[in-house]
């Protein structure tokens, strides 16, 4: 079991005037992102990683502070980074126990060729809304579970 998340809210990139890497949480993904902490309650949890982004890392840092975990950056989590290498890691099953937290392209990207491979696990982005996270389970054969986790609040 691993879990998937899409980056909370953001804003608009219109709006920001710095590099988008350091485009950082509005105030409504910064509630959505504490929401995340009561979601994945009950959960164990090993390792977080992010995409080498500030709002997937302030995504992830009230459940790393609330877990006493530390976030690492995975360059495969980037927009720009080869997908099939993304999915090759998702696919392993030291994935467990691991929350990985992206983007809406990303989400697109493997969802594409995750299907051509009949790995129907991977959603794409339109079925994922900012702060939303998927709990993909694989304990129970070859195809995944998938557990879909609505953002609080809703973006």
């Amino acid at each position: 079991m691993f879990v998937l998340v899409r980056h909370a809210h953001a804003g608009e990139k219109k709006s920001w005037h710095g590099p988008d890497a350091d485009r950082p949480l509005s105030t409504l993904g910064y509630w959505q992102a504490r929401g995340l902490v009561a979601a994945l309650d009950g959960i164990e949890l090993r390792a977080l990683f992010t995409s080498p982004t500030t709002r997937c890392r302030q995504t992830l840092l009230p459940l790393a502070e609330a877990r006493g975990m530390r976030i690492d950056d995975h360059p495969l989590l980037a927009v720009d980074a080869p997908t099939d290498q993304l999915l090759a890691v998702l696919e392993a099953p030291e994935t467990d126990g691991v929350v990985f937290c992206t983007h809406g392209e990303v989400l697109d990207t493997l969802a594409e060729p995750a299907r051509a491979q009949a790995a129907v696990w991977v959603p794409p982005a339109a079925s994922t809304a900012k702060g939303g996270a998927w709990i993909v389970d694989r304990s129970d054969g070859p195809t995944p579970t998938l557990h879909y986790i609505a953002p609080t609040p809703p973006d």
